[in-house]
Formats: C-alpha cells, sequence, structure tokens
C-alpha cells in the first residue's frame, strides 16, 4: 500500500497527532463521556487516513503522449492591437483562437511559447500542459507604447532556432512544427533576418498572417486601465492605422519552408491542422506511468456511519434539553 497525500506529509503529520492528541486528552479527561470522545478519536483517525490518500499499485499505463514538439511564435507588439480582426476585435484575439485550435490539434504534444516586439521573450518553455498555454496567451497583452522602440519581424528567429536546438537535443527524432503569428509590419529600422537558418530545423508549421489591407485603429497599451478607450496618434495626425504586409509574411514563409495562410474570423484554423496532425501526431506509447487504485473512498463508509452516530446522540442531547425547559 502507497499514501499520496495532496498536503505536505509534515503538515498532515502534524495536524494529525494535534487532533488525534486533542481527542485523547478529553477522552482521559472527562470519563463520563469516553463514549463520546472515543468515537470522535475513530472519527479524526479516519478523516486523517483519508486525507493521506492510501492506494495500491495497478501496474503500468502508458501515457499516451504525442512525439511532437509545437513551437508558437507570437508577435505581440502594437500593431497586434489593432482592431480589423472579425467584428472589430483586436487581431491578438485570433491568434488566442488560433493558438487554442493547436493546443487542441497536439493535444499531449510538447508546446512551447515565444513572444516578440521589441525583443524576444521565452514566455513557456516545451510543455505538455497545453491548457496552461492556453491560459498564458489568453493573458497575453501588446507592448507597452512607453518602452517600444521598434520591433522587426525577425526579433525571434535567434531564440526560436535556439530552442529547437535544445528540443532537438532533448528529444532526439521528434518532429519539430513552428506557428509564426503576426501581420507582418516592420518598424525597426534595420531590414529583418532571414528564416533561412531555421528551415532545415522545421519539419512543418504555418506562418498565419493577422489584419486586413485597410488595416484598423489601435488602442494604446499602457499600465493602467483607461475608463476611455485611448488610440494609438499618427505623428501626422489622427489615429495612427496598422494594415498587414502579407508579402513579408509570405517571405518569412518561404524561407522557413512552410504556407502562408491569411486568418480571418469567419474561417476555423482546426481544418487546417487536420492533416498535419495526421500525419506528425502519432502517438508515442513508449512512455507509462504506475497505476494506482486509491483506496481512501472506501473510508467514507465508516466515517458516514459515525457521523450519523455523532448526529444522533447530538439531536437526544437536544430533546433532553428542550424538554428540560419545558418543565
Amino acid at each position: 500500500m502507497t499514501f499520496l497525500p495532496d498536503i505536505p506529509i509534515a503538515v498532515l503529520g502534524i495536524v494529525g497527532l494535534a487532533l488525534v492528541g486533542l481527542c485523547v486528552w478529553r477522552l482521559i479527561a472527562e470519563r463520563g463521556r469516553r463514549i463520546h470522545w472515543i468515537r470522535r478519536t475513530l472519527m479524526a483517525i479516519v478523516v486523517i487516513a483519508m486525507v493521506a490518500r492510501p492506494g495500491v499499485p495497478g501496474g503500468e499505463v502508458p501515457t499516451g503522449s504525442i512525439n511532437v514538439n509545437v513551437f508558437l511564435v507570437i508577435d505581440t507588439s502594437q500593431s497586434i492591437a489593432a482592431e480589423d480582426w472579425g467584428q472589430g476585435e483586436a487581431r491578438i484575439q485570433g491568434i488566442r483562437d488560433d493558438v487554442r485550435d493547436v493546443a487542441y490539434a497536439f493535444a499531449g504534444s510538447n508546446i512551447s511559447v515565444i513572444t516578440f516586439d521589441s525583443q524576444p521573450q521565452l514566455r513557456v518553455p516545451l510543455t505538455d500542459d497545453g491548457s496552461a498555454v492556453i491560459e498564458l496567451v489568453n493573458a497575453l497583452k501588446p507592448e507597452i507604447g512607453f518602452f517600444s522602440q521598434g520591433s522587426s519581424i525577425s526579433a525571434a528567429r535567434d531564440m526560436l532556432q535556439q530552442e529547437i536546438e535544445r528540443a532537438d537535443a532533448a528529444h532526439p527524432g521528434a518532429p519539430t512544427l513552428v506557428f509564426y503569428m503576426g501581420d507582418g509590419e516592420q518598424t525597426a529600422e534595420a531590414p529583418p533576418q532571414s528564416f533561412d537558418t531555421v528551415a532545415p530545423l522545421v519539419d512543418a508549421g504555418f506562418v498565419l498572417g493577422y489584419g486586413t489591407e485597410q488595416g484598423g485603429r489601435m488602442q494604446e497599451s499602457s499600465f493602467e486601465q483607461p475608463t476611455e478607450p485611448v488610440y494609438v496618434q499618427d505623428p501626422a495626425g489622427g489615429d495612427a492605422i496598422s494594415r498587414i504586409d502579407e508579402a513579408a509574411l509570405q517571405e518569412i514563409a518561404t524561407q522557413m519552408g512552410v504556407s502562408y495562410l491569411h486568418r480571418t474570423a469567419d474561417v476555423d484554423l482546426a481544418p487546417s491542422l487536420d492533416a498535419m496532425t495526421s500525419q506528425q501526431g502519432e502517438v508515442d506509447l513508449s512512455q507509462t506511468e504506475e497505476a494506482r487504485l486509491d483506496l481512501y473512498w472506501v473510508l467514507a463508509v465508516p466515517l458516514f456511519l459515525l457521523l450519523m452516530w455523532e448526529l444522533w446522540v447530538f439531536a437526544g442531547a437536544l430533546r433532553l434539553r428542550s424538554g428540560a425547559r419545558r418543565r
């Protein structure tokens, strides 16, 4: 038999000893109510045993993980706040929707998130927790304009290459998928670097483009949430407008050897992922973990009986007090 408590074993031991010690002390001190404290001592022991989660081994089962490394490269520059996605939503909402589809399509695979604006940032190292990736991306905000020094669409290239090489060393033979998500808008003075050095490391993926030719104005990112929307201003006057640069995105796709897709709110990404998952999403059953049969639920029966006994005694005491008051 093994034990797998949800709280530290030391904490469980201290609380358990204190609780049982209190019951034993009252058992000795109140000799006329000894049966009551025996019952409560048993209840305390049963509760502690349940919290300890006793169980017995049940052999090994495959974890069913997908042997694929997925890298999400996400633009978080100010332009990703442009409101030309769907019915006037920010582009980053489209990215969030597509990240959810990727996480669902490759559930159980290793997923990493790299964002870029003025600088690249590794937000999530490779993890098989798709829900954590979705929550992280749901919380992403565009770069605060105060810190912006212009962004390059290739800002994440070196970090992406480094993380892929590290993953290849840790998981040799695992296919590498890259999903680049952005609008292609280059605001840094230096020209973007080529992704051709990354191409030999990539097995499949997509460059996903967000935005329209008409463009959209951008809510200004700041430390505080304004009561009224504040939009980025054009130095020439009026609201600044951000437009997608599909030529730049297509160039990145060509350099990496993957396909480019222009994303719109009325077309789901999931169908485009189906062929990729059928080719790359092979389940690896070589890794196993110990199966375990929990037994804590068995202790619920004696605990229930002890509680019913305690309530029955308590109800009897109330009836006696009520009768005494009437007399």
